[in-house]
Order: structure tokens, then C-alpha cells, then sequence
């Protein structure tokens, strides 16, 4: 067992005796998951040595009163948004780390009363949260983070999707963030010598240089996004588009874009009016609804919204023999899968 462990189980300890008093050996033992209450008593010596006043009364270990801070007196609502929101967390962007939040939920629930335990575990356990795959990245997330706070920059080996080639860099971290099911790097890179957004996925390898920087006071995640759709960035556009009836309710419904404004038409359909840092990102959300959504403007998304849309039409026209025999191999794999599912 190594001293962290050891120490992660002291403080355990503390804990649970300043949780629940008058637990014995036994109870400590039993919590804490060994075998021994020898082990529990040298645990409990040695907070004594480094002047914590737990002690025996009688019927079990205390802690004397007013040692620590007072604890937070959460309500059941404050409890129970926290451990909602490490549930939503440990289902997305933070399921790397989900055993990380458990301790902390579990950590929250053991300093409540037990009326108070019962209806937050029965509570909780009626919230179901979809869990999301992100990219893996292991520890990465951790060192980068350290990086950045310690302002050490970093040499990683990065596969760049928009030119298929790895190439080495030397960046400066400002920043992480999380969007669209993936972690991203901001950060200076000296390569480019400029700002730029790295995949942490991507990352092949990454090491510190030794060197330090000295971070721009002036940097903000929000301005360096400014009107990006999710992620990319680009030229400043405004977009008009008109949805259609079946689909304007589900529109309305969400605030998709901060500077989006919706104008009602009398047959039911809308106008979705946003300003946007580049068209990529937003039509592709276009096209998920189909011919339920058309854009007005800009005249060259709606030119290439056309093109899309013809090239998707020869998608599913007649083929050419050779394409015919993909096409016929695609169909027989879908078919297969099909009705192994069923």
C-alpha cells in the first residue's frame, strides 16, 4: 500500500467519524474496506500524532467540536443539484474521470443526515442521463490543464485533419474547452505563430520544452470563439433561413446561436437570423433538417446548399456498373446489419 493510499484512507477517517459519531474499529474497518482493525487503530494513532483530536468517548471515536471549518449546510435541493450535475458531467466531457466524481458524490451524501441520504439516493437514482462517447485522452486532459496553469509550454506531434500530416509544434497553452463531444487545446502556436485550437485526440505525443511563457492578459475563450457556430471560426456572416412548419416549433424551442433572432411568418414557418463566424459548421446543421429548412442568405450558402443537395440526388439515382457493384455490396452489408438487429 503506498502513502497515498494511506493518506486517502486517514482522511476517509475523519470523515466518516465526524459524519457519524460513535463509530468503533470495527465500523471504521468495515468502511474503509480492511481486513484489520490493527490497521485502523495505527491509522487513528497516527491522526492523533499530527494533532487531529479524535478520540475515544465511550461508545465510539469523536472528533472534538469546532476543530475543522463548519461544514456547508447544504439543503436537499443544493445536494441534489450538485450530484445531478457531476451525473451530467460523468456521462460527457467528464467520464474519464468518473471515479473521480463518485468519491465526490459520495463525499456530499455522507455529510447529510440520513433522512436526507435516503431521499437523495432514492431521488437520484429516477434521473437517467444519455451517456455520450467523447474521444478518449487518457491523463492528457490532466497534464495540459498543469500547463496551463504552471505556464510551461509544450512540444506535441499533431495530426492535423484538414491537411492529413503530422508535424511537430511548440505551443504555448492559454486554454481547454469542450465542445461538440471533444476536448480542444487554445493555445499559441510558434509553428504558425498565431492562435490556434488543437484536438487534444489528436495529440500524438506531448512533452514540456522546460521553457515558460508569460500568458496574454487580454485572452478570452468566449472572444476567441466569438460567433463560431460550435467550434470552427471564420469570417463573419449573417445567415437567414426559413424552416418550414412541420419543423419551426422545435426550432423555437432552443437558443441555438446567441445572436439568433426569429421572425414568425403567417403560414406557420419561421426566419432563424444569426451572425456567425463561417458557414461550415452551420450548414451542415442546415442540412440535418432536410427540405424542411432553405437559406435566403447569403446568396453563396444557398448556392452551395444547391450543389449539396444535387450531389446528394446522384447519391441515389441509377449508377454506373462499376458503382452499381459498391452500391450493390453497401445495400447487401446494410440489409445484413438490418436484420441482424431485428
Amino acid at each position: 500500500m503506498s502513502k497515498y493510499e494511506r493518506l486517502a484512507r486517514m482522511l476517509k477517517i475523519i470523515t466518516l467519524v465526524k459524519a457519524n459519531p460513535n463509530l468503533n474499529r470495527s465500523d471504521l474497518a468495515r468502511l474503509c474496506e480492511v481486513d484489520s482493525v490493527r490497521t485502523i487503530q495505527r491509522d487513528i494513532n497516527s491522526l492523533a500524532l499530527a494533532e487531529i483530536p479524535i478520540y475515544w468517548s465511550g461508545q465510539g471515536y469523536e472528533i472534538m467540536p469546532n476543530f475543522f471549518l463548519p461544514p456547508m449546510a447544504l439543503t436537499i435541493e443544493e445536494a441534489f443539484s450538485l450530484v445531478l450535475s457531476a451525473k451530467v458531467y460523468a456521462e460527457g466531457e467528464g467520464q474519464f474521470h468518473r471515479s473521480t466524481l463518485e468519491s465526490a458524490i459520495s463525499k456530499i451524501i455522507t455529510t447529510l443526515p440520513q433522512s436526507a441520504k435516503e431521499l437523495l439516493e432514492t431521488g437520484s437514482s429516477k434521473i437517467s442521463v444519455e451517456r455520450r462517447k467523447v474521444s478518449d485522452t487518457g491523463d492528457l486532459i490532466g497534464k495540459i490543464y498543469q500547463a496551463i496553469m504552471e505556464s510551461k509550454q509544450l512540444r506535441i506531434v499533431y495530426y492535423s485533419y484538414s491537411s492529413n500530416r503530422v508535424s511537430e509544434r511548440i505551443v504555448d497553452p492559454y486554454a481547454l474547452t469542450f465542445r461538440r463531444r471533444s476536448w480542444y487545446l487554445i493555445g499559441y502556436c510558434h509553428t504558425k505563430q498565431k492562435v490556434l485550437m488543437f484536438r487534444t485526440s489528436r495529440i500524438k505525443t506531448m512533452k514540456y520544452t522546460g521553457e515558460s511563457f508569460k500568458p496574454p492578459q487580454n485572452f478570452s475563450v468566449d472572444n476567441y470563439f466569438g460567433k463560431s457556430w460550435q467550434v470552427m471560426t471564420g469570417e463573419e456572416t449573417k445567415v437567414i433561413i426559413r424552416f418550414y412548419p412541420e419543423i419551426a416549433p422545435l426550432i423555437k424551442e432552443v437558443e441555438w446561436h446567441p445572436t439568433q433572432q426569429i421572425i414568425d411568418l403567417p403560414d406557420g414557418s419561421i426566419l432563424f437570423i444569426a451572425t456567425v463566424a463561417g458557414t461550415k459548421e452551420i450548414s451542415l446543421w442546415i442540412l440535418s433538417y432536410g427540405d424542411k429548412a432553405e437559406v435566403l442568405f447569403p446568396e453563396n450558402l444557398r448556392k452551395e446548399m444547391i450543389n449539396t443537395a444535387r450531389k446528394m440526388y446522384r447519391r441515389y439515382k441509377p449508377q454506373t456498373p462499376e458503382e452499381s457493384d459498391v452500391q450493390k455490396k453497401a445495400n447487401e452489408i446494410a440489409l445484413s446489419l438490418a436484420m441482424g438487429k431485428a
